[in-house]
């Protein structure tokens, strides 16, 4: 029975039974030296809300749409402000729209700075995460980039950490066709 008990005591319930006043003075001063910072960081350990191991991620992200609003160039190099829609599988499954820039260079390379806000599940918990993406593409329409939670809401709030993508351009009118990776840590 008294087993029992004491798995259903939280780490501070047993920490203060250690302290009572009914153990001897060398039980009190041995459990207050070694055992009581044990016991505290089992607790901080056992705390509800204690992060979690980070989330292995992985699918796929196809974009659906893209719309140019501004085409400029400058010296041979072309400049672009876009948007485009993106329709995620696997870890994340759901939606997202960016806003951002496009910049080709005369030697066929490019790179991008984009803000996208992803709407749907994180291995099926809800939510809205806004990502800092940014990449590069060779002249053979092959992209990389990274996208950086900066922010999370509903059941993602205190999601954080990057994903990695890995692209090639199908369609020059749609977008990059590819898969993300990387690992997602939520507090």
């Amino acid at each position: 029975m008294r087993r029992s008990l004491i798995a259903q005591r939280s780490p501070i319930q047993i920490i203060r039974q250690f302290l009572t006043k009914e153990a001897t003075m060398s039980t009190r001063k041995f459990n207050r030296l070694v055992l009581a910072p044990l016991l505290v960081v089992a607790s901080l350990a056992w705390a509800p809300g204690a992060s979690a191991a980070p989330l292995q991620a992985s699918g796929t992200l196809p974009y659906t749409s893209s719309t140019l609003h501004s085409v400029r160039t400058v010296g041979g190099t072309t400049i672009i402000e876009l948007s485009a829609n993106v329709t995620y599988t696997g870890t994340l499954t759901g939606t997202s729209t960016l806003h951002g820039q496009l910049i080709f260079h005369p030697n066929g390379r490019a790179n991008f700075h984009d803000v996208e806000t992803f709407t749907g599940t994180v291995n099926g918990v809800p939510g809205t995460v806004t990502f800092n993406l940014k990449g590069s593409s060779d002249p053979e329409l092959v992209v990389k980039a990274s996208a950086t939670v900066v922010d999370a809401t509903g059941e993602l709030a205190g999601l954080h950490e990057v994903l990695f993508e890995s692209a090639v351009v199908l369609d020059t009118a749609v977008g990059p066709v590819g898969t993300y990776t990387g690992k997602l840590n939520h507090n």
